[in-house]
C-alpha cells in the first residue's frame, strides 16, 4: 500500500477560476508563499507497489495504465493481471478506426474481470464537437484538419461503446465497480485544436465542476493537475491545469487522481493528503517503456461486485 496520507484539507462547495489560470508555472510557484494555501505546495514522490506484491485480502486490485498510442502490442513490460483496468487515454494515435479495432481486441487478451477506459488528447474521433466540425466543414467544401476522419460511420462515432466491447467506455461519468466510486472524463487544457481541448479558466472548470463533490474515490481524467507530475521538458515547464488542482484538493477531494497525457512525468506523487498517479505508459519518445501502477484500494464491506450505479453528468 502508499504511504497513509496524514494531512487534512477542509473541503470547499465551488471553487472559482484562479487569476492564474493561464499560469501554471506561476501559481504553483507562488503557492508556498501564501499561508491560507500552503497546504497545496507540497509534492512528494511516492514508490510504487512491486508488480510482485501479493494482493492483500479484502482489496480490489486496479491496475492503471495511460497513452498506449496505438503501441499497445509493443509494450515492454506486460500488462499485470489485477480485478480492474484502467485506462486514462490515448490509446490510438489519431482515432482511427483500425486502431480503436486493434485496441479493442487487445484488451480482450487481457485477464482483467472489469476494463474501465476514457479517451484522450489523440483519441480524436471520440469528441463530438471534433467530428461535427470535421463533418460541416467537409459539407461545405472546406478543409477541416483531420478531415480523414469524416470516413468513419455516424454509427460508430455515436456510439463508441458498441466498437469497444471489451471495456466500459467512460465520458463524464460516475460508476462504481465493487462498490468504489470513479469518475472519468476527458477534458484537457487547450492544445493544437486536438480532441477535447478547452480553455483554461471556466470553461474547464464548466467541466470539472460535473466531478460530484460527495465521495468519489478514484478520478481518471486524461491530463494532469498543476503542480503534480505535470512537468514537459526540455523546459522543465508545468503545465497541469490550475482548476483541476483546485477542484482536486480543494471540492472532490479523491483518494486518488489517476491520469497520464505528460509522458515525461510518469511517477506516483502525494501533496499529504491525496495521491496523484501519471501512468503513462510511453516515454516522452513514444516508446512503451513504463510499468503500469497498482492501486490497492478496500473492497467496501458487503459491495455489490462488478460495475453499477453508472451516470452520466
Amino acid at each position: 500500500m502508499f504511504e497513509q496520507q496524514k494531512v487534512h484539507i477542509e473541503k470547499v462547495d465551488e471553487i472559482t477560476v484562479s487569476p492564474l489560470s493561464n499560469k501554471p508555472q506561476e501559481f504553483v510557484r507562488l503557492l508556498p508563499l501564501h499561508e491560507e494555501t500552503k497546504h497545496r505546495s507540497i509534492q512528494r514522490r511516492i514508490k510504487p507497489i512491486s508488480l510482485d506484491e501479493d494482493k492483500p485480502e479484502g482489496h480490489t486490485r486496479f491496475v492503471c495504465i495511460s497513452d498506449t498510442h496505438a503501441r499497445h502490442r509493443d509494450l515492454i513490460y506486460n500488462v499485470p493481471d489485477g480485478d480492474v483496468l484502467l485506462h486514462c487515454g490515448d490509446f490510438t494515435n489519431l482515432g482511427k478506426l483500425e486502431e480503436v479495432i486493434d485496441f479493442n481486441d487487445w484488451l480482450a487478451t487481457l485477464p482483467h474481470k472489469h476494463k474501465i477506459v476514457i479517451a484522450g488528447n489523440h483519441d480524436l474521433s471520440f469528441d463530438p464537437r471534433l467530428m461535427e466540425d470535421i463533418r460541416k466543414t467537409k459539407r461545405e467544401g472546406g478543409y477541416r484538419r483531420f478531415q480523414f476522419l469524416d470516413q468513419i460511420s455516424e454509427k460508430y462515432t455515436d456510439d463508441w461503446q458498441s466498437v469497444l466491447s471489451n471495456c466500459t467506455y467512460i465520458q463524464d461519468t460516475e460508476l462504481k465497480v465493487n462498490g468504489i466510486r470513479i469518475y472519468g472524463t476527458a477534458w484537457n487544457p487547450w492544445f493544437g485544436g486536438w480532441a477535447f481541448n478547452m480553455k483554461r479558466g471556466q470553461p474547464l472548470l464548466d467541466k470539472w465542476n460535473k466531478i460530484p463533490g460527495d465521495g468519489i474515490d478514484i478520478l481518471m481524467t486524461h491530463s494532469p493537475p498543476a503542480g503534480q507530475l505535470d512537468v514537459v521538458q526540455p523546459r522543465s515547464e508545468r503545465v497541469g491545469c490550475v482548476e483541476l488542482m483546485n477542484t482536486v484538493q480543494l471540492r472532490v477531494q479523491p483518494k486518488y487522481h489517476v491520469f497520464g497525457h505528460i509522458h515525461e512525468s510518469y511517477g506516483i506523487s502525494t501533496d499529504g493528503c491525496h495521491t496523484f498517479i501519471n501512468c503513462t505508459t510511453v516515454n516522452k519518445e513514444l516508446a512503451p517503456s513504463n510499468k503500469a501502477v497498482y492501486i490497492d484500494f478496500p473492497t467496501p464491506e458487503g459491495a455489490v461486485e462488478g460495475i453499477t450505479d453508472i451516470i452520466q453528468h
